[in-house]
Parts: structure tokens; sequence; C-alpha cells
């Protein structure tokens, strides 16, 4: 009779966290240095994540752009393998190269590529301003993307100066758009939208479900504000509307 020792762990699907980050020169200073921090902080805990999780194991991408669009990670990594890495904000901001590179990598031949299947992915995006190149044609071929399609989306309106109507054409409605008005907030907003979309998206019974990826995105959204602004409340830290750069 066999022993337990011959019976191979299940093999788990993977869930994808893309980080699409605006690294343009107007994200010099504390709020590049926030996104750093946070993403930092918060790999050690989605590595306990994806190691208790029954259903997915989690892993990371990060796409950086300004003038262009480069991977920070040539392939996605686990949260306890991603390396560390300090931006330099210079350049503009150019979303449509970041759409193109996006829709290159959703695919099964590409980041989703895995032996037991991949779950849709969450994509989180981080912008201070407008963008700068043909950012409508990159994001429409993106659109009919199915794996964009059917990802959780939420995007990070950093400052005053982010333009909130096209970040909500990216992520499908203006309720998956963050108000982001100081770097206490932005740094709480990234660790708590990681773990929030993470735990949800690596359960199979929930990305399942015939829900509309849109809706559910508004709900974890609307999660994240709420966490964040419970957890500067209880620190006794920079109000909500305070902007503070």
């Amino acid at each position: 009779m066999p022993g337990l020792d011959d019976y191979a762990p299940a093999v788990r699907k993977v869930m994808t966290l893309f980080y699409v980050i605006d690294t343009s020169g107007s994200m010099q200073g504390s709020k590049i240095g926030q996104v750093e921090s946070a993403l930092e902080e918060v790999m050690q805990t989605l590595q306990e994540i994806s190691d208790e999780s029954d259903d997915a194991e989690i892993k990371i991408a990060v796409l950086e752009f300004s003038t262009g669009a480069s991977w920070v990670t040539p392939e996605p990594v686990s949260p306890e393998g991603y390396r560390f890495k300090t931006f330099e904000a210079c350049g503009v901001t150019d979303l449509g190269a970041a759409c193109k590179e996006l829709d290159k990598k959703l695919s099964r031949n590409e980041f989703l590529q895995t032996a037991a299947g991949a779950y849709p992915p969450v994509i989180l995006l981080f912008s201070d301003g407008g963008p700068t190149d043909n950012w409508e044609s990159g994001l429409d071929a993106l659109k009919k993307n199915n794996w964009f399609k059917r990802s959780i989306k939420i995007a990070f309106a950093i400052g005053d100066d982010a333009d909130k109507d096209i970040l909500a054409r990216f992520s499908g409605s203006s309720e998956t758009v963050l108000d982001v008005k100081n770097k206490d907030q932005l740094r709480l907003m990234i660790e708590k939208a990681s773990v929030i979309t993470s735990v949800f998206a690596s359960h199979s019974s929930t990305v399942d479900s015939d829900t509309d990826p849109v809706e559910i995105s508004k709900q974890l959204a609307e999660d994240v504000k709420t966490q964040t602004t419970e957890a500067l409340s209880e620190a006794n830290t920079a109000d909500w509307d305070e902007s503070d750069w």
C-alpha cells in the first residue's frame, strides 16, 4: 500500500496579480517611494495567502510605463521571488504602450501559461496624470482580450491631476477608481487592494461564478476604501480629503 509520501500534492491553478505602475516624471518623490515601500511590505502577506490557498497559487507581474512600457518581471514570479525594484520616475505617461504590453502578455501563450491552468487575473493600475500617447487604440485593443474582460480591475487616481475618466475607461467604471489624496492613503491602499483582491480571486468558488467582473471590482474597490479609511482613522493620520505629498 502506498504511503502518504507517495501521493503528489494537488497542482493548483495560478492567479496572477498585475501591478501597472506609472513611473513618469510627475510620480517622482513620495508618490513612487510609497509604491515601492508598499510592494516590498505586502509580498510576505501575499506569499502567506498563496501558501494557505488550496485553490490557487498567487504570482506577481509588474509593468512600469513612462516613455514607453517595460516589464519589471520578465515573467510572473511568486511574491517571495519578487526582487525589490527602485523605480526611476521620469519621462511622459504612455498608457497606450502599457495597454499594448498587457494585451500581449494576457494570453495562455505568455504570462498565463501554466500546467494546471489560470484563474482570471487581478490588474491594479496606478497613475497621477493623463496619457501622452495614443492610449485609445491601445486600450481598445486590450478591451477585446478575453482575459482582460474577465479580470478584476481597480485603478488608483494619485493626486489631483490624475485623469479619472480615462482610468475609469480602463477599469470599467468610475466606482472602480480610487481617489488617492496623500502618501499615507497610497501606501495603505496598495496593501489593502493587494490582499483583498488576491484573497477573493484565489478561491475557485468565487471566481468561477457568473457575476460580472466589473460588479465584483466595484465591491472590492469599496472594501479597499473602507478598510483604508478605518486604518487611517485608527492610526490618527491624515484625513481622507487632505492632500499631502
